[in-house]
């Protein structure tokens, strides 16, 4: 896929593509300078709907997010890899070039605390995992920005392959739509990342 990249770039340059058709993605300065996903970024194992008003109902894995106002939240999942022992683990979000949203823009963020996780088709409002509080200093979420949301020592669990990790978001006054996107090939990376350095 990589090379496909690479030969696509190449392509719209011998053809004297016009420099301004990329998009320049938001930088968040210190881990992702260029606004590009470094390389061993994690992608989310999935995303997951849990709605107030459909207690009992369990949606399905996704890679899109959807919250809207005391209503509908999304549940994510991140496996962090052995590898990333000694390391520091960034929780970032992007939204430079993908998304909707509408309304002021306060999102709640809330860290799973480590008792269970989300099950695709299992996981509903009423029996979602416990969370910690939201976080204090959460910025205004708005299109066409990125953010740092959190960042420590990367989770490690001794003899496991990986360790989850996940969260929640929420809003009561913010709708909030987007699908995960990696970026690369002149395009900006969407969602939510785990960016370890």
């Amino acid at each position: 896929m990589r090379f496909f990249c690479l030969l696509t770039t190449l392509c719209s340059l011998s053809a004297a593509t016009p420099a301004n058709t990329t998009p320049q993605c938001p930088p968040i300065p210190q881990i992702a300078p260029s606004g590009q996903l470094p390389p061993g970024s994690l992608f989310p194992a999935f995303l997951l709907s849990v709605s107030q008003k459909r207690p009992d109902y369990a949606f399905p894995a996704s890679q899109s997010a959807l919250v809207t106002p005391h209503d509908k939240c999304t549940l994510t999942r991140f496996d962090i890899p052995a590898s990333a022992q000694n390391k520091t683990c960034s929780l970032v979000l992007f939204l430079g070039t993908g998304g909707k949203e509408q309304g002021p823009g306060n999102i709640i963020f809330q860290g799973n605390l480590g008792v269970r996780y989300p099950v695709p088709g299992e996981t509903t409002w009423s029996n979602q995992p416990p969370l910690d509080a939201p976080f204090a200093d959460a910025p205004v979420i708005k299109l066409g920005e990125a953010y740092r949301l959190g960042g420590g020592p990367c989770d490690y669990t001794p003899g496991q392959a990986f360790t989850s990790v996940g969260g929640s978001i929420c809003s009561n006054d913010t709708t909030l739509a987007f699908t995960q996107s990696e970026g690369g090939c002149g395009k900006c990376p969407v969602g939510f990342h785990i960016i370890i350095s």
